[in-house]
């Protein structure tokens, strides 16, 4: 049975799993960002991530039982790292200047962040042989090979190519800089000596040679992964912020909908965000805690202010909040399905749920009673982890291709219905 090590790099954290070619979850870790002196601000955080792989597969790897055949990896963006991690995170400010690019390359989502890492970091740009687009920076310390991952052709505009960096006011030389695009569960490279050395555990076999295959922005691989990859099909990625995610035949167009290109060509992704719901309840939390003098762990939480007879003001804030953000992902819903549905698009009968909201029942079932669609909960609630495994076994051939891969790989694990008890 073939295993695959996964990994998704996330702000804060990075995320490993051991997944089998079924689906099958055998181990799973999280790393914390900002653990040691010398990359505790996020200029530098690029340079915990391969500390980070280490350190999960220490935790994984503790008694010899697993082997892996493959590597992959996924992460945030449009993060810029240079060779020697110095990095501008994805959600880190840029100067406005940057910002206001005209014509083509004004439709690019790197190019103005590439303008700003060249004009705030000088000296990192000019002493780097590469610029990585985020994740593509732990697959070149892996493999000492530079890609740039490229979801899907339609995506080059969101991207680059070089009469856009020319339009842009960059040189040939600094172009040079930038890697070549690679396709997502296309080899990468190979784990070479040098970096063998230094995750060499006993307990595992991350050897010389080990195939590393390219993964895809954290956003493509949750796609992938909850399998929302034909029209009709419908997922909430939910987490710090939330994606409500429906793919398409064709794109549609309105107020408050982001459409892209799905990674399956001719298909194409619509969304509606809500872009603080996590970090509210997050802040919603650190209230509590100072209100009540105790830490408390997040799906108690919830349940407790769900449960909430009214007699205590903290936990009343709590489950207003939840319902708010219930109703925002019903409002999100409904624009949706009514777009869907005046585009002669399949409409969806259910919504898969991934991220870190998943991880609560109650929060669950106030959703899918309140937009009043059954909810589907995946065996891993990290979706980027499922579709890192998609395309590692893709990229080694036991699938031929994306789709069939996603429905074989994903497990729903728990199915909420409207009308439960809110409490």
């Amino acid at each position: 049975m073939a295993c695959a090590l996964c990994a998704d790099i996330g702000t804060s954290s990075l995320k490993t799993a051991v997944i089998d070619q079924n689906g099958k979850v055998l181990a799973y870790s999280r790393q914390r960002f900002g653990n040691t002196s010398d990359t505790n601000s996020s200029d530098s955080v690029a340079k915990e991530w391969l500390p980070a792989l280490k350190a999960s597969m220490d935790e994984i790897f503790t008694d010899g039982s697993l082997n892996v055949d493959a590597i992959c990896i996924s992460g945030n963006g449009p993060t810029l790292v240079s060779c020697s991690g110095h990095t501008l995170l994805w959600n880190q400010k840029i100067p406005e200047s940057d910002s206001a690019l005209s014509g083509t390359a004004g439709k690019s989502l790197f190019i103005p962040r590439l303008m700003a890492y060249k004009k705030l970091h000088a000296d990192e740009w000019n002493a780097s042989q590469y610029i990585f687009s985020g994740p593509e920076f732990l697959i070149y310390s892996l493999t000492g090979n530079a890609v740039t991952i490229l979801p899907e052709e339609r995506y080059t505009q969101a991207y680059w190519n070089e009469d856009t960096l020319k339009e842009a006011g960059f040189s040939q030389e600094d172009i040079s800089k930038i890697p070549p695009f690679a396709r997502p569960s296309s080899l990468a490279g190979r784990v070479n000596a040098s970096v063998e050395s230094f995750l060499s555990h006993t307990q595992n076999n991350i050897k010389e040679g080990l195939p590393v295959y390219c993964g895809a922005p954290d956003f493509i691989a949750a796609l992938i992964g909850s399998n929302t990859l034909k029209p009709g099909l419908l997922c909430d990625r939910a987490g710090s912020s939330e994606g409500i995610n429906l793919c398409t035949d064709k794109p549609l167009s309105a107020p408050g909908v982001r459409t892209l290109p799905s990674v399956i060509p001719g298909l194409w992704n619509a969304s509606v965000l809500i872009p603080d719901s996590g970090i509210r309840f997050s802040e919603y939390k650190k209230r509590f805690e100072e209100a009540s003098g105790f830490s408390v762990g997040y799906s108690e939480l919830v349940d407790a202010a769900i449960s909430s007879d009214g007699s205590q003001a903290i936990l009343d804030q709590g489950k207003y909040l939840m319902l708010q953000i219930a109703m925002q992902v019903r409002d999100g819903i409904q624009t949706l399905l009514s777009l869907a549905g005046n585009e002669g698009q399949p409409l969806p009968s259910c919504l898969t749920l991934t991220g870190g909201q998943a991880q609560s029942d109650g929060f669950t079932q106030m959703k899918s009673s309140v937009t009043g669609m059954e909810i589907k909960v995946l065996q891993c609630n990290d979706a980027e982890l499922l579709g890192d495994a998609v395309l590692a076994f893709c990229g080694m051939g036991i699938y031929s291709d994306i789709q069939t891969a996603a429905e074989k790989i994903q497990h729903v694990s728990k199915v909420f219905a409207p009308g439960g008890d809110l409490g």
